[in-house]
């Protein structure tokens, strides 16, 4: 399969054809909202939010499920069960992790964005 492009008149592709503008100030808020944004799911208030990395970390590790297989002594398949919970818990903490990094990253990468127009501004219109 080939690369998909879009189309040559496709609008915001040629700035100055197109008339994009941008503001610094707009692009940095946009950053900050998406900061506030992700407050609760990165754990902000811990115990206050459900679905935070905490909240997952505590109460979606199935604890009671998983202690009450291993006491079942006449199925031996409890156990092992229990074990595989457990790890399924940690594998899935890792990946919510690390999607909480790759949005942090990208947050980051909107605020380097902004700066980066907020010097370009500032030297347009110092040399105008």
């Amino acid at each position: 399969m080939g690369e998909t492009q879009p189309p040559k008149n496709w609008p915001g592709l040629e700035a100055e054809r197109d008339g994009v503008t941008y503001s610094a100030d707009k692009i940095m808020n946009i950053a900050k909202a998406l900061r506030e944004i992700m407050k609760p799911v990165n754990g902000g208030g811990y115990g206050e939010y459900q679905g935070s990395i905490q909240d997952l970390s505590v109460n979606g590790s199935l604890a009671d499920v998983r202690q009450h297989l291993q006491s079942l002594e006449r199925w031996e398949a409890g156990p092992s069960m229990a074990t595989t919970l457990s790890q399924a818990h940690r594998e899935f903490l890792n990946v919510y992790q690390e999607a909480l990094q790759n949005f942090d990253i990208a947050i980051a990468l909107v605020e380097a964005g902004a700066g980066k127009y907020k010097v370009t501004n500032a030297a347009n219109e110092g040399g105008a």
